[in-house]
């Protein structure tokens, strides 16, 4: 497997570009994750289509995906950082030249729908990529220490950042494992499958989450993956918060039963609740680099940064 290249790292008065891959932005929201880039003390430039709206996007097709080549291209941009999820990432990808972005490789954060960009860079352009806040969301919305801690502990991590110190992750099965990070949103990691940018599980620690899929669907979709082999090999599995993917109160199960049931035969430890992608606080994980579960705790064993 050929190493993945790794973008330079992120200092304190860099320039940060905020882009609009997927949903159309509210003004409010990407107003204040603005703020709170800029008093943690990033510069931040805005893609032209980011206030466009086109139905449920954030402008044309073209338009968005012009934004993240104009970003990649510009040599003071020093990361790019989705303004917002919802759906639209896998049509920008017909728009975007892999062999230009990969030749000024950039750090990329988003999370939720942008899972599709996260794998597109990584198979198309051989770049790490980092699941983890978005503008309006995490830095606007619902904006907390954890979130911001962990954006700039990972993307300045020229070392390896170590253990994620975070609370109220629990055990499903135990174990450890080694291997190298990947996943995202578990819908969007279902879109991947028969695409170019199919996620790549072998030997991985696999990071799952999602928001607002009953229990039935999270079954059908982990089924999905494990009949198409996705797990075989893969060295643990972590669950993210999951809100609004439990049963009811009235139900006689619980939403780790169905992981269980699912996925208790494979031979590695499984965690749930680790706070990144939905649910509030969306710590940063850097996909690429190798990492580890012991216990209830998440390692990142490599620099994720040059």
């Amino acid at each position: 497997m050929t190493p993945l290249r790794k973008p330079p790292a992120l200092q304190r008065g860099d320039l940060v570009g905020v882009v609009a891959p997927a949903g159309a932005v509210k003004a409010d929201d990407l107003g204040a994750g603005i703020r709170r880039l800029e008093e943690l003390g990033f510069r931040v430039a805005l893609g032209r289509a980011v206030y466009r709206t086109s139905r449920y996007l954030a402008g044309r097709d073209q338009d968005r995906a012009a934004d993240i080549t104009q970003m990649f291209a510009n040599p003071e941009v020093k990361a790019v950082v989705a303004a917002r999820g919802g759906y639209g990432s896998s049509r920008v990808l017909p728009f975007l030249d892999a062999d230009a972005l990969a030749r000024s490789p950039k750090i990329f954060v988003g999370s939720s729908d942008v899972t599709i960009l996260l794998h597109f860079l990584r198979t198309a352009c051989q770049l790490v990529t980092f699941h983890g806040p978005m503008v309006s969301p995490n830095f606007g919305k619902y904006s907390s220490p954890a979130t911001n801690d962990a954006f700039i502990r990972v993307l300045s991590a020229t070392t390896p950042p170590g253990p994620f110190t975070v609370t109220g992750v629990n055990v499903l099965k135990g174990g450890s494992g080694e291997g190298i990070l990947t996943g995202g949103c578990l819908t969007l990691v279902c879109q991947t499958i028969g695409t170019p940018y199919e996620i790549q599980t072998d030997e991985a620690i696999l990071f799952l989450e999602d928001i607002n899929e009953p229990p039935y669907r999270i079954d059908r979709m982990l089924t999905y993956l494990k009949q198409l082999g996705k797990f075989e090999g893969v060295r643990a599995v972590v669950f993210g918060l999951m809100p609004d993917c439990h049963p009811s109160s009235q139900d006689l199960y619980t939403l780790e039963d169905v992981i269980r049931d699912v996925l208790g035969d494979l031979p590695c430890p499984i965690l749930i609740d680790f706070p990144s992608g939905h649910g509030g606080t969306n710590v940063t994980l850097p996909f690429g680099v190798r990492a580890a579960v012991e216990g209830n705790t998440l390692s990142i064993l490599e620099a994720p940064v040059s």
